[in-house]
């Protein structure tokens, strides 16, 4: 079953979901069906993005940080979590943390560079997220209107 296959699948399991996770989960299968959008988000290592508040260390770039907690849509619909033998239940359970791993960053990110003194490297995370935001082909489009700031 290929990652298309699990994403439709995903789609008809959150049509007309009426819950805004669901409706959010149904709109990522939708974004990362079409080829031309991107399909990456940060995703791994919540502990590491939260501890980078007093910079990388002198090896480590940004980019190559960012590669290390950044996650893609197509890759893990691929992975076991989304295997064709799953319910219906644990599938819909596995969609959901696409948007709850989303979600749960962009809160965090706010949270942190709203204080005083953010670290730089949670500073640019946020620039990213806000940047993606404008941009219709990232995945990040979908979540425009959430935590806006003021």
């Amino acid at each position: 079953m290929s990652w298309q296959d699990r994403a439709y699948r995903l789609l008809g399991l959150f049509e007309g979901s009426g819950t805004e996770e669901g409706d959010r989960t149904w709109q990522i299968m939708n974004h990362v069906i079409d080829d031309n959008n991107q399909d990456d988000y940060i995703s791994r290592d919540f502990y590491n993005v939260q501890q980078t508040a007093g910079g990388l260390p002198d090896d480590v770039s940004f980019d190559s940080y960012l590669a290390a907690i950044t996650g893609h849509v197509r890759d893990e619909l691929q992975g076991s979590s989304f295997d064709e033998s799953l319910g219906d239940d644990d599938l819909r359970t596995a969609g959901l943390t696409f948007d709850d791993n989303i979600r749960r960053h962009i809160r965090f990110l706010n949270g942190v560079v709203h204080q005083g003194a953010p670290g730089e490297v949670h500073v640019a995370l946020w620039e990213k997220i806000l940047d993606d935001r404008d941009n219709g082909r990232s995945i990040y489009s979908i979540y425009s209107n959430y935590l806006v700031d003021a």
